[in-house]
């Protein structure tokens, strides 16, 4: 019986397959828990068969058995994965801003599990970072980041993923980059809610039979919330620029991955 397919074309569109749901997985807005696991793998599958006839075949190291082949598929699991914790270096920024502005305000204290990511924050965190999502998506980021998966086949082609000291490199500097980011977006607020408590103590000195805990706790919370719904715009208007700066530095990232 002749098959409709060779199984080199399988073979194929399973590594193209891996790849593509590895860095889904853990991709910004479609890692969340509010996309189906079900539709994940349907968007993973049409995106792998429109893409796997554009994409040149791996050559399989040594002599083309199964082991070779599982190798190259935890090769591309691994580069999926990579892309996609990648994508998520500038979320990591708005996140590190609603922790510090949280600790700062106080409203740590009453810290929620956050369904999507399943980690412990405060509120003020969670509703930054649907700032931060709404903003992706009205900059089709989303669009982006499966253009830059499509684009890793040519910058990294199946099987030929390196990882060495430059990748290494490149992480570190983001990571500095991540925290400053996070550090400016919260500072409008930060200079705010440090007044707050320089005003607080020249009111202790002033008063010092009044309770400044008492009165400081709702003080800084209702500030926080009056300023994170004053200064919402502009830190929309950061988050985006952020963004916008790491897309441009992402083909580096997809350059360092095939060795380049």
């Amino acid at each position: 019986m002749v098959l409709p397919f060779q199984i080199s074309s399988v073979e194929h569109f399973a590594l193209v397959f891996i790849r593509v749901s590895a860095a889904l997985a853990v991709l910004p807005v479609f890692r969340h828990r509010a996309v189906p696991a079900s539709w994940k793998a349907a968007l993973a599958i049409a995106i792998s068969l429109l893409i796997a006839p554009t994409i040149v075949p791996a050559q399989l190291p040594g002599t083309g058995t199964i082991a070779d082949y599982l190798i190259v598929g935890l090769s591309e699991t691994v580069c999926g994965l990579l892309m996609g914790f990648a994508g998520q270096f500038v979320f990591f920024a708005i996140d590190i801003c609603g922790r510090i502005l949280g600790l700062q305000s106080g409203l740590s204290i009453v810290a929620t599990i956050d369904p999507n990511s399943d980690t412990q924050s405060d509120v003020l965190t969670q509703v930054y970072e649907l700032l931060a999502i709404l903003v992706f998506l009205s900059l089709d980021g989303h669009l982006m980041m499966l253009q830059a998966v499509r684009s890793s086949f040519d910058a990294v082609a199946i099987g030929s993923l390196s990882m060495d000291g430059k990748l290494a490199d490149w992480s570190v500097s983001q990571a500095g980059l991540v925290l400053a980011r996070g550090v400016q977006l919260a500072a409008p607020m930060m200079v705010t809610l440090l007044l707050t408590d320089v005003a607080l103590g020249i009111l202790t000195r002033v008063a010092p039979t009044m309770n400044v805990f008492v009165l400081g706790f709702p003080l800084k919370i209702g500030i926080t919330l009056l300023f994170a719904s004053l200064t919402a715009s502009m830190i929309a208007g950061i988050f985006a620029s952020q963004y916008a700066s790491f897309m441009k530095g992402f083909p580096e990232f997809l350059r360092l991955l095939g060795g380049n």
